[in-house]
């Protein structure tokens, strides 16, 4: 048996399907550990995964983020993105990378596996294979690489292929990289040359596809398609977990098998800090029509939500596979877990977010065909009911996001991911010996 070690930033959305991957390689008797934020130690535990804290430096409370990065929360939609990139994932490569040094040194590893937002990896793919252990990669978010195909990733521009499009794409890669990203680019080159001695292999973002194998965690489908880079990616679907057996349903449950279409709206658990972003506009914009709203407050007090309406039931949180089963329509600013929650039970959508990456998640629904996006981080209350009654009357979205969920259901990823994991680091000998300069 290996003994295998994962890697990730402290943010839930990327931790979750690494422990579930962790989980299932744990299941086949091997020895795993996960290098990530103090606050997940538990949950690595209770699935026989050995908690390693990350150094102090790179830890963070993702629920307090203008704590640990002041001034991060003035920046909009995807100056945002560009300063998380600099400021939260690229400063941390150093520290991360000591940290797995350290780990390898230490112990017998056979395999190293990162989410894509975890730099400390590029140092150690810029030696020679036989110099480490095995490299994967898991996209826990939507491909961030650059394409001959797609523009940059972080607006939410649409993809192309057209001999017209692929010049608008390298420009804008060009200006994204030399410009936009520059300081990004640069600060990450600087450290991997203060570890290695050497310069960065590529474009920051494009990581992943230096390791060893890259598992992107949707369906062909719901990705753009890229030429230059499809070869190199395996497709391996969401990784989704299912509420536990005790849940205990609110008094409320029952309303939602009548004869009104359900509506649920979300802000997710981590931009949820402004619940009238989307969820309040919602509620007042569907107060007066023929359905049931569902809010779900990702964790925030139900007190919390200021508007009323006799049509609306409000809860902290509801296992989506309970409560996705009873929904005709999912409003959501675009979370990359719920989105394929929603389409992993055929549920259409209605999106309206521009922070994080969710500009390019909700461009992805709109290009796929399973919603409608408002293009809008606070959308006005006119326009979510225009777009829910569209989304409920015209069929075609509903079709188009059940042909996905047939896509996703031949799917699985964590079993399969950790089968190609399991079976790739059992042929190497892992290395030992430092690459720190």
């Amino acid at each position: 048996m290996s003994s295998i070690l994962l890697c990730s930033a402290p943010l839930t959305g990327h931790v979750m399907p690494m422990l579930a991957v962790g989980k299932s390689l744990v299941d086949l008797g091997h020895t795993v550990s996960i290098l990530t934020g103090r606050k997940f130690a538990q949950r690595a535990g209770a699935v026989g995964i050995t908690h390693i804290p990350l150094p102090s430096e790179c830890d963070y409370d993702e629920h307090n983020m203008d704590a640990a990065f002041p001034g991060r929360s003035r920046w909009p939609g995807p100056l945002r993105a560009r300063f998380d990139l600099d400021k939260m994932f690229v400063a941390a490569m150093s520290a991360q990378f000591r940290a797995v040094q350290r780990i390898i040194e230490s112990t017998s590893v056979d395999a190293v596996v990162g989410e894509n937002l975890f730099m400390g990896l590029i140092p150690l793919l810029s030696g020679s294979p036989t110099d480490r252990p095995r490299v994967f990669a898991i996209c826990t978010s939507p491909l961030m690489c650059t394409s001959v195909d797609t523009a940059p990733f972080g607006p939410g521009f649409a993809p192309s292929s057209t001999r017209a499009g692929r010049v608008r794409n390298q420009a804008l890669n060009k200006i994204f990289e030399h410009g936009i990203l520059r300081t990004a680019q640069s600060s990450a080159n600087r450290v991997h040359r203060q570890l290695t001695g050497t310069p960065i292999p590529d474009f920051v973002l494009n990581w992943p596809l230096l390791a060893d194998k890259t598992f992107v965690l949707t369906t062909q489908a719901f990705e753009y398609s890229r030429s230059d880079r499809d070869h190199r990616l395996t497709f391996s679907g969401p990784i989704q977990s299912t509420s536990n057996s005790d849940f205990t349903p609110p008094t409320w449950w029952d309303d939602l098998d009548g004869d009104r279409p359900v509506v649920l709206v979300t802000q997710g658990t981590l931009d949820n800090d402004n619940l009238n972003r989307l969820i309040e506009p919602t509620i007042r914009g569907l107060a007066d029509q023929d359905v049931l709203v569902v809010a779900t407050t990702g964790g925030r007090p139900i007190s919390d939500v200021s508007t009323s309406a006799d049509n609306l039931r409000v809860a902290e949180f509801l296992p989506y596979d309970q409560l996705l089963p009873k929904v005709d329509v999912m409003v959501t600013n675009g979370g990359w877990g719920g989105v394929h929650y929603a389409l992993a039970h055929g549920v259409p959508l209605v999106v309206a977010g521009t922070t994080e990456d969710k500009a390019e998640i909700c461009r992805r629904v709109e290009i796929s065909g399973t919603g409608i996006n408002l293009r809008r981080g606070t959308p006005r209350s006119q326009s979510i009911t225009k777009a829910v009654r569209r989304v409920l009357g015209d069929n075609s979205f509903r079709t188009r996001a059940q042909e996905l969920q047939r896509d996703l259901s031949e799917l699985s990823a964590g079993t399969s991911i950790a089968a190609t994991i399991a079976q790739a680091s059992e042929n190497v000998t892992p290395p030992s010996g430092s690459q720190l300069h």
